[in-house]
């Protein structure tokens, strides 16, 4: 895939869209910390377990380059078994409910994303007085 050399470019056509780039620690993260309560979750089912087809449904969105997951679909079940190993890949209707959630993770609005930095508390001018009196 060409990526746009110019990531300043004024406008990005989909044939030369920069390249994506996606932190797969944080992902996986994120994942771990809301596995139990994931339509694609499994009771008895260790999240490790999940971690490849996780990985390979980033990369398939990744290399996708923007297209839709319906239109990828026909397309993903023999790339994921050519993927992925036997012993770790999943049954076909676990691993494509794991890929859909990714995509909608990451076609989510960026206004759903918590802020990277929580925003300072906000004092009252009285409140803030008072402690510098005290403390003088």
């Amino acid at each position: 895939m060409p990526c746009s050399p110019d990531p300043f470019a004024p406008a990005w056509k989909d044939d030369a869209m920069p390249c994506a780039v996606v932190d797969i620690q944080s992902e996986l993260r994120f994942w771990a910390e809301t596995y139990a309560r994931q339509p694609f979750h499994r009771p008895g089912t260790p999240f490790r377990h999940f971690v490849p087809t996780l990985k390979f449904a980033y990369d398939a969105y990744l290399l996708s380059r923007r297209r839709s997951l319906q239109e990828l679909r026909p397309a993903l079940p023999s790339r994921y078994d050519a993927a992925l190993p036997h012993g770790v890949r999943l049954e076909w209707s676990l691993a494509s409910n794991v890929i859909a959630c990714v995509w909608e993770r990451l076609n989510a609005p960026l206004e759903d994303d918590p802020p990277l930095f929580a925003a300072p508390a906000v004092m009252d001018e009285r409140r803030l007085l008072e402690q510098a009196m005290q403390h003088r």
